[in-house]
């Protein structure tokens, strides 16, 4: 990665489209509960757990039950992170693009996901 990309990330705070890093985030935060709801339901392993445990198989459809569920999350995050490149520098890092979209939807989804689970399980 740049060694820059850290610095560029904390600039993005202030800005043009600065709204987005909280309407990502909300967004993923709605996905995850949904997840966590029917994790609950189904009586699944904390979505956290169930990926550091599980042998490879299980791993790789716990992986791809998550990216379906928010990969229009994730999109709408990288699209709107090029405008925001576009729109203030005139270019286009796709790197950079890449790295907002997991801070902003994939690590708080993988966060969230197993507390919302057992939140929903007591219930």
């Amino acid at each position: 990665m740049e060694p820059e990309l850290g610095t560029k990330l904390i600039e993005r705070l202030n800005g043009p489209f600065s709204l987005r890093l909280l309407l990502q985030p909300a967004m993923a935060l709605l996905f995850e509960m949904r997840d966590g709801r029917k994790d609950a339901k189904e009586g699944a392993q904390p979505y956290l757990q169930a990926l550091l445990n599980q042998q490879t198989d299980g791993r790789r459809e716990t992986l791809y039950s998550a990216w379906a569920s928010h990969c229009k999350v994730m999109t709408i995050a990288f699209i709107l992170d090029c405008a925001f490149q576009y729109a203030t520098t005139g270019s286009v890092a796709f790197l950079e693009a890449i790295a907002m979209a997991l801070l902003l939807c994939a690590v708080p989804y993988t966060l969230i996901r197993g507390p919302a689970a057992r939140f929903f399980s007591s219930r």
